[in-house]
């Protein structure tokens, strides 16, 4: 088909409405090249929808066709062992020759679209201007997203469509206890382009019935209504949408056009689930109803909607305004007087008074349904501050609200003082305060006072009057004042105070540890270590806790007091001589917290208990064997070894052996003749005290 005038026409007539849609498209053509498919069953027979998802596979198919393979895969509800596969189609599908296009044109929109598409010379759909080399290129590349992006619109609006662009095949030779697998693939040379093949799985016993539209809804206005349903729901059912009008009670239904409806969301992001139509209404206050029916990628038309059902009314223009207020009965009623225009009344359905007690918002109409004729209304119940509006009620629904107008009696009593404040604080200095909630009907709110001292002036902590009897206060708990006050006060709408409440003391928490005590001295002797410190300084200290452990043992500190302050001694009577400890002291508050301990204190308590001396002694000299022979024997019980000093008479002595507290024998080999030796024995004892030295000499 060459690019004809007319054609040109038909198509330059539908660019407009849907160059959006294409331009508000993402990038196409960045996936991998493949075949899509969608099947329905229709009467008898199996209805093939498909199309590639790039332009370049697209644009090749165009010469090349679809070869579309089923395979039989099941019969009745048993699997075939081996699929019967048969190919569809003696020749690859192509679009129809363009001279069989002309009659379908012509009658048919979606036709033309898909015609120049497919075989139009020129498709320049807002592409970029510029006469070089490279834009000339781009241009072409966008020219073929266009083409391609129109052709496919076209055909998902008419299966007749679908069927000359190449993209549709009805299956006529099915059964109905048979399912198939149908494959679509591209002949395509794969030194071109490597386009996967697309399949879809289904029987004729697939066959559903299309759904029902939903939430279909119209708002009417003003000689006009707009409809709106939520396409989003069955997108992959239907494509577009015929609306259809009845002006005769429901009696007959009209198609409001030739063509049925179609989104033009696709492809914007964040786009809305709705569709919208708006018509226009030749007369107000005449009943009209609408319903839609959903129109298939198959060209299946698809149940009717609910109907919707309205008026057009005349949209309401003008607001009231209140002329005076006036309180009258001293000040238990007002009497509010408003105007509005006379030729608008048509418009108005009703008045409604509405009031608050703040200017701009908490509105609550008071009276409603007053006469559109009148113009004065009294009013009784009213509070230390109104505000009044006037709103005129539109036939059509919408209201228009006067200005508001400022009521207040007289009113100079305060409300009653607070009661049954209380509070508490969590450790990380949040309060929770609470009280009594006042009665009166006029009350404002609260303040409320802080304080550090509970006789010096407090600080306001709120910033307007709290309505709630409650509120969540943060302090700081790292101060030197243990304690925190509060006292609240209460004010009506006038802005008249209570007294104040009772003041709440609300002690902090502690997380301050005490200051650590300090060793002063110690004394260790007669079995018994005593030690003295100074107390902690802190205020809140209740203990000194002393804890004790051995010097280079891995054991954990032993806990041995609780010295209640202001104690500053303790005597430990549970020291063993002999041993080095290490003492730490601790200081408790009343909250439990804990000072840092101490610098450890080294101590051993020295034995002073009298050892016996050793029982025997003897030294046996053997010149023949070259030997002194050195017995011993000693009953003490907890010893656990034995020190042998050795000298030469007149030298000082010189430890020479340790002996385990089993042996009581010694030979002596080291020795020079004539010569005449002292040896000297002690014991030692598990305490570390040692007996006194034994003494024997020897001539050799």
């Amino acid at each position: 088909m060459s690019t004809s005038t007319p054609f040109l026409y038909i198509l330059g007539g539908l660019i407009l409405l849907l160059s959006y849609q294409v331009q508000a498209q993402e990038s196409i053509g960045n996936q991998d090249p493949a075949v899509k498919v969608i099947a329905t069953v229709g009467k008898e027979a199996i209805m093939l929808r498909w199309a590639p998802n790039t332009p370049l596979g697209w644009k090749h198919a165009n010469s090349y066709g679809y070869i579309i393979e089923r395979s039989t895969i099941a019969v009745g509800d048993q699997l075939v062992k081996e699929p019967i596969v048969k190919k569809l189609t003696q020749q690859p599908i192509v679009p129809k020759p363009m001279m069989d296009w002309e009659n379908l044109v012509n009658d048919n929109d979606n036709a033309a679209i898909a015609a120049q598409a497919i075989y139009g010379e020129d498709f320049d759909v807002a592409l970029e201007g510029g006469g070089n080399d490279m834009m000339r290129i781009v241009n072409q590349a966008k020219a073929l997203e266009q083409r391609f992006s129109f052709t496919l619109f076209a055909a998902d609006q008419d299966y007749k469509v679908a069927t000359y662009a190449g993209l549709a095949y009805v299956d006529t030779t099915v059964k109905s206890n048979e399912r198939y697998l149908y494959k679509v693939y591209t002949a395509i040379p794969k030194e071109k382009i490597d386009v996967k093949f697309g399949g879809v799985y289904l029987g004729l016993s697939d066959d559903r019935l299309l759904p029902e539209p939903q939430d279909f809804v119209g708002v009417f206005g003003n000689k006009n209504v707009m409809l709106s349903w939520n396409y989003r729901l069955l997108e992959k059912q239907y494509t577009n949408y015929i609306i259809e009008r009845s002006e005769d009670h429901g009696g007959t239904y009209i198609p409001l056009r030739d063509t049925p409806v179609v989104s033009m969301n696709e492809g914007k992001k964040k786009n809305s689930d709705r569709m919208f139509y708006i018509d226009s209404l030749s007369h107000n206050n005449k009943e009209y109803q609408y319903r839609i029916k959903g129109v298939s990628p198959f060209g299946e038309i698809g149940p009717i909607s609910k109907v919707v059902i309205g008026k057009g009314k005349k949209a309401l223009q003008h607001t009231p305004a209140i002329t005076e207020a006036k309180l009258i009965n001293e000040n238990t009623t007002v009497v509010i007087t408003w105007e509005f225009p006379e030729g608008e009344l048509e418009s108005i359905a009703h008045f409604e008074l509405n009031k608050s007690d703040q200017i701009k918002e908490n509105y609550q109409t008071v009276l409603s349904d007053i006469s559109k004729n009148t113009r004065r209304i009294e009013f009784k119940n009213l509070d230390a501050i109104n505000y009044f509006t006037i709103s005129a009620v539109g036939v059509d629904g919408s209201k228009r609200a006067s200005f508001p107008q400022m009521v207040q009696p007289t009113d100079d009593t305060p409300p009653a003082d607070p009661i049954g404040l209380i509070g508490v604080i969590d450790s990380t200095g949040v309060v929770q305060l609470n009280w009594t909630a006042n009665t009166e009907s006029d009350l404002l709110g609260y303040r409320v006072f802080r304080g550090n001292i509970e006789n010096e002036e407090y600080t306001q902590i709120t910033f307007k009057p709290l309505q709630q009897n409650s509120m969540v206060d943060t302090i700081s708990i790292k101060t030197l004042n243990t304690n925190v006050f509060y006292k609240i006060q209460a004010i009506d709408k006038r802005y008249n105070p209570s007294g104040f409440s009772e003041i709440v003391m609300l002690k902090k928490p502690d997380i301050i540890p005490p200051t650590s005590p300090v060793f002063k001295s110690f004394k260790a002797d007669q079995g018994v270590v005593a030690l003295y410190w100074i107390t902690s300084s802190s205020r809140d200290a209740i203990k000194t806790i002393v804890y004790r452990k051995e010097k280079g043992v891995d054991t954990p500190w032993q806990l041995v007091t609780e010295a209640d302050s202001p104690q500053d001694e303790f005597t430990d009577t549970t020291a063993r001589p002999g041993i080095t400890y290490l003492y730490t002291l601790v200081t408790m508050d009343e909250s439990g917290l804990e000072s840092a301990p101490v610098a450890p204190l080294t101590i051993s308590l020295p034995d002073n208990k009298t050892k016996p001396e050793i029982d025997k002694l003897t030294a046996v000299v053997n010149r023949e064997e070259k030997q002194v022979a050195i017995n011993w024997k000693y009953r003490a019980t907890n010893v656990i070894e034995f020190l042998l000093y050795k000298a030469e008479v007149g030298k000082q002595p010189t430890l020479y052996k340790v002996f385990d507290k089993s042996q009581n024998r010694f030979i002596d080999k080291q020795l020079i003749v004539n010569t005449k030796y002292s040896y000297l024995l002690q014991a030692v004892f598990d305490s570390r005290a040692k007996s006194p030295i034994k003494k024997i000499e020897v001539e050799y």
